[in-house]
């Protein structure tokens, strides 16, 4: 069963929730408070956003545009392009383990290995389709759209296993975008304005955000440009351990909004 998180919160926190045995606990909420943001200089249809060394990476599909990959400097929101895929695939999440990129094909079934200048130097097949992908300090961490994580081998994209993502009242799917910090799994929910923080071992979602608070820092004609284009969707997040700050953004968004998520006690 796929429930709204936030529904979900808001009546267990109201209400109570009984837990069976095993069962997650309800989940904290959770806010994210910006503390600066930067224009971009082109736009793109955001799949994947990371920190590597202090650059920040990106992944776009080809709505509107073309698959790339690309690194974004953040004081300037200067974006330059690494590598251009075309319409030859769909361009989907990014992460980088031990200096390589890895880049995930939505329906192609096709996961790309990168150096660090976006030249390919590996493929390798995922079984399932690919969303948003993040890795622990052993294993790459993938989505698929639907209510699972999956683990896999950074030697050849086997897969080592997978876990549910739940709640007290069920499963939640719809996971896209994906960033591991400190033991935890960040994740958009795809069309949505929500943010879970996941328990990789378990599946249990410790806390979710609503960002739907970004939409007052947009200017009326950026908002507007988003809100008429179902695609244009919550999708970036990237995790700056230098700074200790995350950066979000969208797909087609203008600008990049970094931050920090704030648990309530």
């Amino acid at each position: 069963m796929r429930t709204p998180l936030l529904a979900l919160l808001l009546s267990c926190l109201s209400a109570g929730c009984a837990l069976a045995q095993g069962a997650c606990p309800v989940p904290r909420p959770m806010r994210f408070e910006v503390t600066a943001e930067v224009k971009r200089s082109g736009l793109a249809f955001t799949q994947g956003l990371e920190f590597h060394k202090g650059t920040l990476y990106e992944s776009s599909g080809n709505v509107f545009g073309t698959s790339r990959v690309q690194r974004i400097d953040l004081p300037t929101g200067k974006v330059t392009l690494l590598q251009d895929g075309g319409k030859a695939y769909f361009g989907e999440g990014l992460t980088i383990f031990n200096d390589r990129i890895w880049q995930l094909t939505y329906t192609e079934h096709r996961v790309f290995q990168r150096d660090l200048q976006g030249k390919e130097l590996r493929q390798f097949r995922n079984p399932r389709d690919g969303w948003g992908i993040t890795h622990d300090d052993r294993r790459l961490i993938v989505s698929d759209g639907s209510d699972r994580l999956f683990f896999h081998s950074p030697a050849d994209f086997s897969t080592l296993g997978s876990v549910q993502v739940r709640g007290p009242a069920g499963s939640v799917g719809g996971l896209n975008e994906l960033e591991y910090v400190d033991g935890a799994v960040f994740a958009n929910v795809f069309t949505t304005w929500q943010v879970l923080k996941i328990l990789p071992q378990t599946g249990c979602i410790q806390a979710v955000a609503d960002l739907s608070g970004l939409r007052a820092r947009m200017p009326a004609a950026e908002l507007a440009r988003i809100e008429a284009e179902g695609n244009f969707v919550l999708n970036g997040i990237a995790w700056n351990p230098a700074s200790g700050l995350f950066t979000l953004t969208g797909k087609y968004w203008a600008n990049l909004y970094t931050g920090r998520f704030i648990e309530a006690p």
